[in-house]
């Protein structure tokens, strides 16, 4: 008898996909008229939101993370729709996210991994 391995899921995709699948749902249902609008125009970027903290909740196999400025445009967006930061007062926070970007890479890359071995 030959066993085969055991399959590990990608739960992050297993996330991202469900997501889509309940906004696909979500929008056929609000379009075709069988549930009223549920205001998907002021929080649609809720959505880019739940793929990035999915992104950044499961780490890639060398122990970066994917999803920040995913989450960073999401919130932007989302406070721009809610009338809380418009864009045309927030857009000093792209140059100060690109420096936040480059200072992290920096700090990553100076840290010793954790398959890498410290003498």
């Amino acid at each position: 008898m030959v066993l085969e391995p055991r399959r590990t899921h990608n739960i992050p995709g297993l996330l991202i996909g469900l997501t889509l699948m309940a906004l696909g749902t979500g929008l056929l249902l609000d379009r075709t008229g069988v549930i009223a609008g549920l205001g998907w125009r002021v929080f649609w970027p809720s959505v880019l939101i739940v793929l990035a903290l999915v992104k950044l909740a499961f780490p890639r196999h060398d122990g970066r993370r994917d999803g920040g400025w995913m989450l960073f445009i999401g919130l932007l967006l989302l406070l721009n729709q809610l009338d809380v930061l418009r864009f045309r007062e927030s857009w000093p926070l792209f140059i100060a996210a690109v420096g936040v970007s480059i200072v992290w890479k920096e700090i990553i890359q100076r840290r010793p991994h954790a398959h890498e071995r410290v003498e």
